[in-house]
């Protein structure tokens, strides 16, 4: 598939995986999660995520149930976290392998196989950017996969390798609307940074890409509900401390006020409802 711009179906010439990369460069400046992987280099962390996940399994099942498994499918899992997709998916396919460039998210997602007692999953402790296709994977694969994972620079390239080594289904999910913990950014870095939040990307750059890159996708927008739960308060704090970059106890305080004020509190502890928007955007490679 020749994936180059096609000025025919982009007539005004617009740059979309530039645009892209403008707003998701601007979001990355801010400096919310640290940068990619430092906020899971702790398997404190990354067991925290994946318990919430568990706990939470709406936007997994979503995922699962959206794709075209076949039980002698290979599958690439871009962007795995814990494993909170790819171990599942393992009990459903022949193999899997994970791209996962956080340590601890991939030491944990070695921990969560092993529980399961999955053995078919590979995991390659790399950003998808830096993968070799040659050296890093073997062969072709039956469905590539990236949900929420798509926070690079220049996703045109990583789309066009993407396509290189699926040699049938591509699934892409990502954001639709301003989510939850973005709205909770804008509104309380101004009073931390003393500047704007710079929101992510969404998905309809993705499909403009695509449609740039001669793809026709099919999407379809979902509204997921998610429960976070916190045990207490300073617990909250400190999980919620490096996504708003907080590096003073000036700063924590800001945090502390704000989570007491919109947290519910249960008899357990506390609880953050959410409400996202979300899309699957996916396409045969073989179409054209």
């Amino acid at each position: 598939m020749d994936l180059r711009l096609d000025t025919q179906i982009n007539p005004a010439g617009i740059d979309w995986n530039n645009i892209w990369n403008k707003v998701n460069g601007a979001n990355i400046k801010c400096g919310a999660y640290g940068e990619c992987a430092s906020i899971w280099e702790s398997k404190e962390q990354a067991r925290a995520f994946l318990k919430n996940s568990i706990e939470n399994p709406g936007r997994v099942h979503h995922i699962i149930e959206s794709l075209p498994l076949s039980p002698d499918y290979r599958v690439l899992d871009i962007g795995s976290g814990p494993g909170t997709v790819a171990v599942p998916i393992a009990g459903r396919v022949g193999h899997v392998t994970a791209i996962e460039p956080s340590p601890g998210m991939a030491g944990v997602m070695e921990e969560y196989a092993a529980e399961s007692g999955v053995k078919n999953l590979s995991i390659v402790n790399k950003c998808w950017e830096d993968i070799d296709l040659s050296a890093d994977l073997e062969g072709s694969y039956d469905l590539v996969v990236a949900s929420y994972s798509l926070g690079m620079q220049d996703l045109g390239e990583s789309i066009k390798m993407m396509c290189e080594v699926s040699s049938k289904w591509i699934y892409l999910f990502w954001i639709s609307g301003n989510p939850s913990w973005e709205k909770g950014l804008v509104n309380l870095w101004p009073k931390l940074h003393g500047k704007d939040f710079n929101c992510s990307p969404q998905a309809d750059i993705i499909y403009n890409i695509l449609y740039s890159m001669g793809i026709y996708p099919n999407m379809k927008v979902s509204r997921l509900q998610n429960l976070n739960r916190f045990p207490d308060l300073d617990f909250a704090v400190s999980q919620y401390s490096s996504v708003y970059n907080i590096q003073n106890s000036e700063q924590e305080e800001i945090l502390r006020g704000y989570l007491n004020k919109n947290l519910i509190k249960t008899e357990d502890g506390y609880e953050l409802p959410e409400t996202n928007m979300c899309t699957a955007i996916w396409w045969d490679v073989g179409l054209k």
